[in-house]
């Protein structure tokens, strides 16, 4: 009897935990069904999507008849580059944007407003990355790319650059809430961001002078590291592994201080 009462008294958090875990599961199969359905393609347009933009954006570089970038295929700029946008235009905005299809599901006892935005944020990185792999596989295959130099640290690189955004989405998703005029201006601060954003450019092809300020982007870094991890030694990079999770773990920190702020139903 006493080694089943410490059994009980010592599981709570852990209890706690699989309960949190079965509800962002929950959620995530109601945001697959809300957006794409059960019927025709169904959950395909949840990575087919993102696929058919990064697509679309291959073919148009390909039409002007540009076949590398620097010294990267065109091919391999425009999924490490775009696939890159696309996490952090999506991951964000809809972070940001998450509680208004879902403030019903407040009402029950155990949803916070943190499960939804983070519900949102895994969903869309899912979604891209899925897209971003299948279409590295199917242009690794068809030979118009090679193999990723470094797999492993394309695969740290995509994870920092997804926790980013997902960080980055809680603070947006707490400012949205406490002002109408910021979840209306965070669309466009979106689209703004995106040239300084690091996708388009290598720091090493800008002046030393502004190498240093660009590398105080967060994305910056974690894109120049994914192009190191899928180009080789065919790109010079400069990023800082230390300065990245340093970054996402005060903003992370930062995102669930704020959200710990907001009231469940009241948001005052």
């Amino acid at each position: 009897m006493i080694s089943s009462s410490k059994k009980i008294e010592g599981t709570p958090l852990l209890d706690s935990t699989k309960v949190q875990i079965r509800v962002i599961k929950a959620l995530f199969v109601r945001e697959m069904i809300t957006h794409y359905g059960r019927k025709n393609l169904g959950f395909i347009w949840m990575f087919g999507e993102p696929m058919i933009f990064t697509i679309g954006i291959i073919c148009l570089w390909i039409a002007l008849r540009k076949t590398t970038h620097g010294t990267m295929p065109i091919v391999g700029f425009a999924i490490t580059g775009y696939s890159s946008v696309l996490l952090w235009r999506h991951c964000i905005t809809r972070i940001t944007h998450s509680l208004k299809a879902n403030s019903a599901l407040l009402y029950h006892r155990n949803i916070t407003l943190l499960d939804i935005a983070l519900t949102r944020g895994i969903f869309e990185f899912s979604a891209v990355s899925v897209s971003g792999f299948l279409l590295s596989t199917f242009f690794i295959l068809t030979n118009v790319i090679n193999y990723p130099a470094d797999i492993l640290k394309v695969i740290c690189a995509w994870i920092l650059l997804g926790w980013t955004c997902i960080s980055v989405g809680l603070i947006f998703f707490y400012l949205s809430i406490k002002s109408e005029f910021f979840s209306r201006a965070s669309t466009v601060l979106m689209y703004v961001s995106v040239p300084l954003f690091g996708a388009m450019y290598m720091v090493s092809w800008i002046p030393k002078e502004a190498q240093k300020i660009a590398l105080l982007i967060p994305t910056v870094n974690s894109i120049e590291m994914l192009r190191e991890g899928f180009f080789g030694q065919i790109v010079k990079a400069r990023y800082s592994i230390s300065y990245l999770v340093t970054f996402n773990i005060f903003c992370f920190c930062l995102g669930l201080f704020l959200m710990s702020r907001i009231k469940k139903l009241g948001f005052e």
